[in-house]
This record gives C-alpha cells, structure tokens and sequence, in this order.
C-alpha cells in the first residue's frame, strides 16, 4: 500500500502550510490543488510548490469545484504510483493529530474508505449542524443502512482504483455535493466504511466556500439523483439478500474521464464461475412467491425493473452477449444485433429463470412439452431402469426434463453442479420442490472419487446429468477447442471421461421454449464411449466435435435462448478476453 496526501484548495492559504508540514511529518508526499483561487492565494499556494521535497502544485485555471480538484488530485496520485490518497481539506478545521490513525486505520482495511467522524464544538454554526442531520437521514435511506455516520467530512483516506472508477463510470457532483456522493456510491458497490472520530472548529475569520442558495439547490438535486439511483438498485438489493454488492470493483477496463486522465488497465479473462449468477436463491424464493401469487403475468412485470438493472449493471454479460450474438448474426445471414437483441437476450434468459420455477412447483404439465417423433412419455425413449449419462448445456431450459423426470417414476435424478452453485440451488430446490427426487452434486472437477461414487448411482439405474458446454474451475487446462458457430471453443474433457468410465449409454437432451410450449430434442450420442488411451484425446474431440454439431443447429434456431453470459470461446488462461 502506496499512501500520499491530496489538499483541494480555493482561496484558503493561511494555514496551508501547516497542514502541508503535518502531512509531510509523516513522509507523506503531498499533492496540492489549486482550485482557481484568486490571485492572493495563488501567490501563496504555488510558493509551495516543491517537488523536490515531496510537495506537488497542480492549478486548475478556472474554479470548478471541489469534486473536480480532489480528482485531479487523485489521477496525478495515481499516475505517481499511489494505490490510496489522504484527502484533507486546506482550512485547518480537522485535528491533525488524528492522522496516525487514519493510515493505520487505512492499512488495516485496504479496502474501505476512512473517515473522519466529526467531534464539534460550540464553534459549530447552528444551520450548519441542522443541515448536517439532514443529509445523515437521507444518506440513511439512500444506503439503506445507518452504517455511515457520517458523509460530508474531509478528512478522508480514499482507495484510488475504486474511488476513480466510480467517478469515471457514474459521475459525481463537482462541487459541495461530491464528499456525500462519491462515499455513497463507492457504499453501493460494496466499498465499506470506516470512521474515526475527529475533533473539528470553525476557527473565527475561517473562509466558506458554502454558497448558501446554489449549494443548498445542488445538495437537493444530489440527493433525488442518489433516491432513485437506490430505487433502481432496489432489485438488486434484494436479489442479493438485503446487501449491496460486495467487493470493490477496481479490476475492469474503463473509461476516461475527459478532465483527466489516468492509466488504463485491462481485465484478466473471467472464468465463468468467477462471475457470480446473482441473487440466485433470493431470486428464485422471490419468483417462486410471485408466481403463487398473481401467476406468470404478474411475475414477468415484476421481473422487467429486475432484469433491467442486472442488463444495465452486467457489463462483463452485456459484452459476452454482443460478442455471442455477432457471430450468430454472422452465421444465420442476419443483421447484426443492436443493443435491443442484447436485452432481448437478457429478458429470454428471465424468462427461463421463470420457467425453471414453473417446472419445480408443478405449474408446468405434460401438454406444455412437445416431444418428438410422437412420443407421450419421456422415458419411452429408454428402459425402465436404465441408467444413462444425459449430457446438456445451458441453452433452453433443461430444468423442464430433470423436473418432470423426477416426478414421472420414483428413482432419482443425480446432477452435477459446480460447487458454489451446487448449496444455492439446493436450497432453492428444497422450498420450491421438497419432495424432488434430484441429487446435487458438487464438484470442481471429475476425478476418481467422483466416477466411484456415480458408479454406484448406475448400477442403481439412475441418471446422471452434466453440462457439457462449460469447462470446471480446476480443470482449465483439461479441454479440447471444437468448432461452435464457426470458430474454435473449449469444451472441457471432464463430461466424456466420465461417460467413458460409466460405460453406460450416452444421450444428448435440450429444451427450450418455442409459442408458449417446449420442444424437446432428445438423441443417443452413443450406446457407450470409447477412448482409446492412445488416442484419448483425438477420441473426446471428436465426441465433442459430434455434441456441439447437435447443439448448434438448435442454437441456432433459437439463438436467444443460449444462456452463456461469458466469452464463451476464450481459450483457458487468455491474458484478457475482452479485447
């Protein structure tokens, strides 16, 4: 951890270099802000200036706010190799005594933002204090927490990756309405706060920036921008189980702010289960109540506010789907897609959430599937009792055939899940359907425990389910590239090894929602799996190669309805997926 001190500044210069000399009394190197001060003042801020000395002048010309110059001060921090500043304000109204505690309070929650807790005495103005209150309950109900307990002081140690993110991705007020703003939407993204308690005066001839009218009219506006933000935020909120997001965001490629500019970073390729599916068991309890209650109408106008927000805060999703949905485009002989197909996509994959929940509380019957070739039954197309491996993916809704399989006859559906998605839809699963006969398994990937443990399940006649279309978390370096909508993508080996050492029959399943009913393909891959050790891998890339062929053609047809929501075909280990 690299912290320095940042010193916005308009017009105050008399005790300046005293805070300038605390600061450096602990090697602190020290950026300066000129806000635009008039003349008497500039003459004593820029005699400041030495940067041999670890103390560094900017001026801004003109006099554009608070927010605009402690983000000036940051970007020129951050340039300099500083990971966390110390923002004070220039007219000596905080101890600064206090500052030991601040950095120690910083190093130990390099996360979090530290601020001072103001600690008044009768110097206080009265309106000022009322005005204080008032922006600590709005700042309650905005947060939905009275975790912060303070927002407008300046005393403040600032992470810089996240701080700078915010203001570039969201903007922030410029002027006396930044301090709040900036704390209560780094709060949103799950930046914590931590306050340490700080005597503050208001020393007699203090100058105030504080322009009672237009300052007053800004602070409104601030806070009707931050009520709505939250009710926007609302869903998601809720989704997450009554939290805001947790965990700075500071690791995605961003934009620059056109005041200033600060070295761009890239974001590493994401492995899909690094993308957390959230709200998930909130989500689905909440569907579930929803759906009982006003039935599916109601429920799809619920959804839309829901998947609006994830649409407009998933950027990671948004770019898998423009990126998947231009090469479908490409290999249908299409358009290409507008950002509407984008959200269409999103609604689709909500819809499908909708389904699942119709599906496992027994909403979703029999004259809802259209089965192929005739049939009446799911299992007439295999044996009584036969075990099988199904191999599925995440197009459709195949949560349609594992939930009425699993109500047609008494024997049970074993599903492979990965391990952090495993406990939230199990406890989804136990409210929605407690009477399920589907067993969840968790697995990061498929080892000899696992294969020993399934071949007992076979021998019993059951199923085992896998997704075969997203390569495990351990087993990155376990795959083979096979063609997908024309260019090479990973499908990992796990599926097909395991099919081999099951040595049952191999079948391929998809379902998917087609004029308000579900079409279901159902085909045998194989009557058992071969690999050759010699030619093991030639062997599963050419089983690989056989699966996604049958699956593309109902992709294809159905293109909104392929719920991968990453770089589907982003070789494991690529330094950055989103170039």
């Amino acid at each position: 951890m690299q912290i320095c001190a940042v010193i916005p500044t308009h017009n105050h210069h008399t005790v300046l270099a005293d805070v300038v000399s605390a600061l450096r009394a602990h090697d602190l190197a020290v950026f300066v802000v000129d806000d635009g001060s008039a003349t008497l003042a500039r003459d004593a801020i820029s005699r400041l200036h030495a940067p041999q000395n670890g103390v560094t002048v900017y001026r801004l010309n003109e006099n554009c706010g608070k927010g605009i110059a402690v983000m000036k001060g940051f970007a020129a921090a951050k340039r300099h190799g500083y990971s966390h500043a110390l923002q004070v304000d220039a007219d000596g109204q905080h101890d600064l005594a206090r500052i030991p505690d601040m950095l120690r309070a910083a190093r130990n929650n390099p996360n979090a933002i530290i601020t001072g807790k103001p600690v008044y005495d009768d110097s206080i103005p009265t309106g000022r204090k009322l005005g204080r209150w008032i922006t600590h309950f709005w700042v309650w109900v905005e947060t939905l927490s009275l975790h912060i307990k303070d927002s407008m002081c300046g005393f403040r140690v600032y992470p810089l990756d996240t701080t700078l993110l915010v203001w570039q991705r969201e903007g922030v007020g410029a002027k006396m309405d930044f301090d709040t703003e900036i704390m209560v939407r780094q709060y949103w993204r799950g930046v914590d706060v931590v306050h340490v308690p700080v005597e503050v005066i208001y020393p007699e001839g203090n100058i105030s920036n504080f322009r009672m009218w237009q300052d007053n009219v800004r602070i409104t506006l601030m806070h009707t921008r931050l009520v709505l933000g939250m009710i926007l935020r609302l869903p998601g909120f809720v989704l997450q189980g009554c939290r805001w997001q947790r965990g700075p965001q500071n690791t995605d490629h961003h934009r620059t702010h056109p005041r200033f500019s600060t070295k761009s970073d890239t974001s590493p390729a994401r492995h899909w289960a690094d993308i957390d599916e959230r709200g998930m068991y909130w989500g689905m309890r909440f569907l579930g109540w929803v759906y009982k209650t006003g039935g599916r109408w109601l429920c799809l106008a619920v959804m839309f506010p829901v998947i609006a927000y994830f649409f407009l805060t998933g950027e990671t999703a948004r770019k898998a789907s423009r990126k998947y949905l231009r090469k479908m485009a490409r290999v249908n002989g299409t358009r290409p897609p507008r950002w509407s197909d984008s959200f269409a996509h999103f609604w689709r994959f909500g819809e499908a959430a909708l389904d699942k929940v119709a599906g496992w509380t027994g909403e979703m019957k029999l004259d809802d599937i259209v089965l192929p070739d005739g049939h009446d039954n799911i299992f007439s197309y295999i044996p009584k009792d036969q075990a099988i491996v199904l191999l599925v993916s995440h197009f459709g809704n195949i949560e349609i055939i594992r939930a009425l399989a699993s109500r047609d006859r008494d024997f049970r559906v074993n599903v492979l899940l990965h391990q952090k998605n495993a406990a939230r839809f199990g406890k989804v699963l136990k409210k929605l359907a407690p009477e399920s006969q589907v067993n969840l398994i968790e697995v990061t990937e498929i080892g000899p425990d696992t294969a020993i443990m399934l071949s007992q399940k076979v021998e019993q006649g059951e199923w085992v389910v896998i997704a075969a279309d997203r390569v495990a978390i351990g087993a990155r370096d376990k795959t083979v590239m096979v063609p997908f909508l024309g260019d090479p993508a990973p499908l990992p080996q796990g599926p097909f090894i395991l099919a081999h050492l099951l040595g049952c029959p191999v079948y391929m399943a998809a379902a998917w929602r087609n004029e308000g009913r579900f079409e279901i393909a159902w085909d045998k891959l194989t009557d058992r799996l071969f690999l050759p050790r010699a030619t093991r891998t030639e062997a599963i890339t050419d089983y690989a190669t056989r699966y996604m062929a049958w699956l593309e053609k109902r992709v294809r047809a159905h293109p909104l309805q392929w719920y991968n929501f990453f770089d589907f075909w982003a070789r494991p280990g690529d330094e950055n997926d989103q170039k």
